[in-house]
């Protein structure tokens, strides 16, 4: 009788210590992935799809240049990650395949607590806007420029 309810304690124990764990593993920032629709440099003609998740931070850029748009992707390392709260990250990164800003350095906040709103901002070193989020003329000329191609939310 004595083992029977030493067993039942110990099951009764692990499913609720289960539980504690897979809802801190939910709750935490160790699995993320989030697509943001974005623009470069407050250019409204620069527009971007940025893929942000524990593994990195890429950029694939869209230019539309008379008829023909011109694509380039971007690879950032993050030099520094702080999370104030579930969701809102401030980083520090440097984009490792610029040939037009060499190896400059973006600081700002990435804020996916609500994941069908994103927010980004970042800015370089010069405290200019680098990467923000698409505003309504970026959406427009998206589009009208690359109509079928998702950017994010």
């Amino acid at each position: 009788m004595k083992k029977i309810s030493s067993v039942i304690c110990l099951v009764i124990f692990l499913i609720f210590a289960n539980q504690a764990w897979a809802e801190n593993k939910i709750n935490s920032d160790s699995d993320y992935d989030i697509t943001i629709a974005v623009t470069i440099n407050g250019n409204d003609y620069i527009m971007g799809r940025l893929d942000y998740s524990n593994y990195g931070l890429q950029l694939v850029t869209f230019i539309p240049i008379g008829s023909v748009i011109y694509t380039e992707p971007y690879v950032f390392e993050i030099l520094e990650k702080k999370i104030f709260s579930k969701n809102v990250h401030r980083i520090k990164c440097r984009c490792i395949n610029d040939k037009y800003a060499g190896n400059s350095v973006a600081i700002g906040t990435i804020d996916f607590s609500n994941e069908s709103k994103p927010k980004i901002h970042l800015v370089n070193e010069g405290g200019y806007t680098y990467i923000s989020n698409m505003s309504e003329k970026g959406k427009k000329t998206a589009e009208k420029y690359i109509p079928n191609v998702w950017l994010g939310n």
